[in-house]
């Protein structure tokens, strides 16, 4: 499903009425005396109300525009590009020919567009990158009105590999991609299935199906809290996009190499233990930097000439620029 159409609206209506209607029948009930099978059966409603919600949310990012188009401002030229993914939404970008033979394609995150990595695409062309970016589907310029967490978007990127091709200044041997949040665990999970990508980069990529937060056996109270919601997540995420769930970050690492690949985690709390675990999934040649003092997908305010130094130095290598 590209777009939101009347199943999508029906199950939007009936999963936020329902939950709510019950849950003043039972407040109602409430009045007349209280017992803790109400008061369980209220907070497991509750429950359910807030997880769809959270579920609808994550399927209609709102829409933010690409207010700055000047060069000048961006700090490179570009050309304006239109291109369908590969299920025939057609997205909207900018390119920038490369002057060293390789060419990047950056992918944001949720909610944004490629003015949220414009910095980025300055950075690399100022070192003879080319570069791709363009906005994600119900992002930016690009068309459709159904965001989904990642599960379709591997068909924009994979779009976006299909126009590079168009471009005979583009080696195809010379291609890398570089993701932040959702636009890296997008980047993490197309690569397995699209040999044009040559190298990997991604800062923060957030998880994509409920086996990715699952991260140890060890029952703890957090687990018990927290797993059931999740799982009603992308249970209802599932209902929302009418796709069966695909496979997932972690699952994917372990099918990149011998590509090389770039993960860079920020901060100290769960961010970095889901890196670490992505990180041991996958196979050489790989590289974990860590910004321990970032905000999410911000290490480059937070060390702006090691970052440059260190993204430019990957992507050279991996590529063979000289």
């Amino acid at each position: 499903m590209k777009n939101k159409g009347l199943r999508y609206w029906l199950l939007w209506f009936l999963g936020i009425t329902v939950p709510v209607m019950l849950l003043i029948l039972d407040y109602a009930s409430l009045l007349g005396g209280v017992t803790v099978g109400k008061v369980l059966w209220g907070i497991l409603l509750l429950y359910l109300f807030l997880a769809f919600s959270r579920a609808i949310r994550g399927t209609s990012p709102r829409r933010f525009p690409v207010y700055e188009n000047d060069p000048e401002h961006l700090g490179f030229q570009y050309e304006d590009i239109d291109f369908p993914s590969r299920d025939g939404l057609m997205l909207s970008g900018w390119y920038v020919p490369p002057q060293n033979k390789a060419t990047i394609v950056i992918c944001h995150g949720f909610g944004g567009n490629r003015l949220m990595v414009a910095p980025i695409a300055r950075l690399l062309v100022r070192h003879g990158f080319g570069v791709l970016l363009f906005d994600f589907r119900a992002h930016g310029r690009s068309a459709g009105d159904l965001s989904t967490w990642g599960w379709m978007e591997t068909q924009d990127l994979l779009g976006a590999l299909n126009a590079l091709q168009q471009h005979p200044e583009v080696d195809p041997a010379r291609i890398g991609v570089l993701g932040f949040s959702l636009g890296g665990q997008v980047a993490l999970r197309t690569a397995p299935v699209s040999q044009l990508i040559r190298a990997v980069a991604a800062e923060g990529p957030s998880p994509a199906v409920f086996a990715d937060h699952v991260l140890s056996k060890r029952l703890t109270l957090k687990k018990i809290l927290f797993m059931p919601y999740i799982w009603l997540l992308y249970a209802y995420h599932r209902l929302l996009v009418g796709k069966p769930a695909p496979e997932g970050v972690l699952a994917a690492m372990e099918k990149i190499a011998p590509r090389p690949l770039l993960l860079i985690a920020s901060g100290e709390a769960g961010e970095k233990l889901f890196m670490q675990h992505l990180f041991a999934r996958a196979g050489e040649p790989k590289t974990l930097y860590e910004i321990p003092e970032a905000r999410h997908v911000e290490g480059i305010l937070a060390r702006p000439e090691e970052y440059e130094r260190n993204l430019v130095s990957f992507f050279s290598q991996a590529l063979g620029v000289e």
